[in-house]
């Protein structure tokens, strides 16, 4: 487990499909349905906890933010 630098929050670090790593809060906010592609036309589905992104609820995002 870790902690955000700035509001302290319980955080998990998870890496993004495009290879960025993204900080999600610890606890889930839900449930979901993730779609699992097979081979062909087969598709599986399995429900699977939700985290928000820490980046949506930490209170001092914008200093950890990168220029655009």
């Amino acid at each position: 487990m870790s902690r955000c630098r700035s509001c302290n929050a319980e955080i998990i670090w998870t890496v993004t499909d495009a290879g960025k790593k993204m900080p999600v809060d610890r606890e889930p906010t839900g449930k979901g349905i993730a779609l699992i592609p097979l081979a062909r036309d087969e598709i599986r589905s399995r429900v699977v906890d939700v985290h928000e992104s820490h980046f949506v609820t930490c209170p001092n995002a914008d200093q950890h933010r990168k220029a655009s």
